[in-house]
């Protein structure tokens, strides 16, 4: 196992090497900072926004308001995916709205917000709906995937339905959820963002990258998607560390 981390280590490393290379040579080529900027001037950049006043709350803005809505999806998620399989009556309803946001262009969902609320709330409304439905399915298939031989125990030592949701359901739908948490987390992260750019608020990473747009500072851009990149990279291997400490334990 050892060994399989050290070759998949050094198979990242080689693949960031390569990508670092292909940047290289097309700034070389485009030769043209505003199509494509060269490393040294996204460095440049990105210095200059890590080090401004305003960093701290531009990132800080987004990552609440990812946490926000990451959290208002779990909850729902568990609530709406308990009720749909305890009544059919709630699983006929819910499903075909599940289906729907599923289906529906994330642009469109955009749009929409932007009539209907305020633009600070756009961007959360937006990760929700992005990460509700996987959500959702993902509690919907650890209830539907319990042992039903621990069921048949439980009813045998007599345990109540809350025992059943306490020591049986919510472990396994926990469990469930942390499988997925940091791609679904990353995910909502990109939609907000997403829904920062056209919702504009008043901090926020999405803002700050529509502004270098219209500025046409495109090494402005690549640096903040390269800190886009490592707080996407930080959130998953947090959560990852903390899911594997939980299972030590």
């Amino acid at each position: 196992m050892k060994q399989y981390f050290t070759s998949k280590n050094k198979l990242s490393i080689l693949s960031i090497a390569l990508l670092f290379g292909l940047w290289i040579l097309l700034s070389m080529v485009v030769d043209n900072e505003i199509i494509f900027p060269s490393i040294f001037s996204t460095s440049k950049s990105l210095v200059r926004i890590v080090v401004s006043d305003e960093f701290f709350p531009t990132v800080g803005a987004t990552l609440i308001r990812s946490i926000i809505g990451f959290l208002i999806s779990v909850v729902l998620a568990i609530v709406l995916g308990g009720l749909s399989r305890m009544y059919k009556a709630m699983d006929a309803i819910i499903q075909p709205l599940v289906s729907m946001l599923s289906s529906i262009p994330i642009i469109a969902i955009i749009i929409l917000a932007l009539i209907w609320l305020d633009n600070d709330i756009v961007p959360i409304f937006t990760g929700f709906v992005m990460i509700f439905p996987l959500l959702y399915e993902t509690v919907v298939g650890a209830i539907d995937s319990m042992d039903k031989k621990l069921l048949q125990m439980a009813r045998i030592y007599d345990k109540t339905g809350m025992d059943l949701v306490l020591y049986l359901y919510m472990p396994r739908i926990f469990a469930a959820l942390r499988s997925i948490s940091g791609s679904s987390i990353s995910t909502n992260l990109k939609m907000v963002i997403a829904g920062e750019v056209l919702s504009q608020p008043s901090y926020g990473i999405g803002t700050e990258l529509q502004l270098q747009r219209i500025y046409l500072d495109t090494s402005g851009v690549f640096a903040w998607i390269v800190v886009i990149l490592l707080i996407s990279w930080g959130l998953r291997e947090f959560i990852n560390h903390s899911s594997q400490n939980k299972i030590k334990r």
